[in-house]
């Protein structure tokens, strides 16, 4: 009995040393404190590596122009070792600078990085107009009906995801327009009237990528004042005093209607006797002198649609 138990004595004695030996060891290891950020990448949209600059607390990424931009991103993040990250390395989050990752170090010591998406994407600008489509009258846009929205400018992404159009209307309502044909320098839109009505004021909207830009103040007009023809001249001689009507688009503005021999002679003037949208009756004054007159001028009044403009057409008024 006696020998088992200083056996027993014995053994003690000697794990006695190797447990204070353990224990004194495992004291001289602390917790790391590192909580930082060593790399952040994610892939464009051609699939190219895209690196953050990291600082002390953001991660700055530059998203390549001409590129539609992401709502979202699916970051690569290397952190400090034995440190911990939320959001974890290849979680999807917004591609904004609401987006903030945090590094935990062993210890428990945090930082927080803020994401900052810098965008490479020139400002897109309205250069100008289809004059065929529209015209400019006073500072405002008057667009024709049965045309398209044909705009010229640059720096519009050739995307249809990423550049949208719109028509922002005088009051709040914001129409959304297909765009047709979308180019860098041109955008194309569905026909303008089959959305707006004659006399509705209202801003093109374009949004492109991350940026959003807008025209000048647009109207919705009408059809220029058009003679296109006076086939009536052409069958029948008139005489001092006589009448004739001319068909027409919108030339109830009309004004002035004049005759000549030429482009160099002297004009002379007809007499408006009545006039509608459609129709204009002229009458041959009694002292106009004979003879055969192949210019025809006639003058529209300015109205909130067009200016003030005399347009020719070429013809044959036989007066004897």
């Amino acid at each position: 009995m006696k020998l088992q138990s200083t056996t027993k004595i014995f053994s003690s004695l000697l794990i006695l040393p190797v447990i204070v030996l353990f224990t004194s060891c495992k004291k001289q290891y602390t917790d790391y404190s590192y909580s930082n950020l060593v790399s952040f990448s994610l892939k464009g949209n051609d699939g190219e590596i895209l690196k953050g600059a990291i600082t002390a607390q953001d991660i700055t990424v530059y998203w390549p122009p001409f590129t539609k931009v992401p709502d979202s991103i699916i970051p690569q993040i290397t952190i400090a070792e034995r440190a911990s990250i939320s959001p974890a390395s290849g979680k999807k989050v917004a591609f904004k600078e609401t987006t903030k990752f945090t590094v935990t170090a062993q210890d428990g010591t945090q930082t927080v990085y803020t994401l900052k998406p810098v965008i490479n994407q020139p400002i897109p600008y309205i250069s100008g107009f289809s004059p065929a489509y529209s015209h400019d009258n006073n500072g405002v846009r008057v667009f024709y009906p049965d045309t398209e929205l044909d705009l010229q400018g640059d720096y519009f992404l050739a995307d249809s995801l990423a550049t949208k159009l719109y028509l922002e209307v005088e009051g709040g309502q914001e129409i959304p327009m297909i765009i047709t044909t979308l180019a860098k320098t041109r955008i194309i839109s569905e026909v303008l009237s089959e959305k707006l009505k004659k006399g509705t004021y209202f801003k093109v909207k374009i949004v492109s990528g991350s940026r959003t830009i807008y025209s000048g103040r647009c109207l919705m007009g009408e059809a220029l004042p058009l003679i296109p023809e006076a086939d009536i001249l052409y069958t029948k001689t008139f005489k001092a005093g006589d009448t004739f009507t001319l068909a027409g688009i919108n030339i109830n503005t009309i004004s002035a209607v004049t005759v000549a021999a030429n482009l160099t002679a002297a004009p002379q003037t007809l007499v408006v006797q009545s006039k509608t949208a459609g129709e204009v009756t002229l009458k041959i004054p009694d002292n106009m002198p004979a003879g055969t007159y192949s210019v025809l001028n006639y003058t529209y009044a300015a109205d909130m649609y067009h200016p003030t403009k005399t347009n020719t057409l070429y013809t044959r008024l036989i007066v004897k």
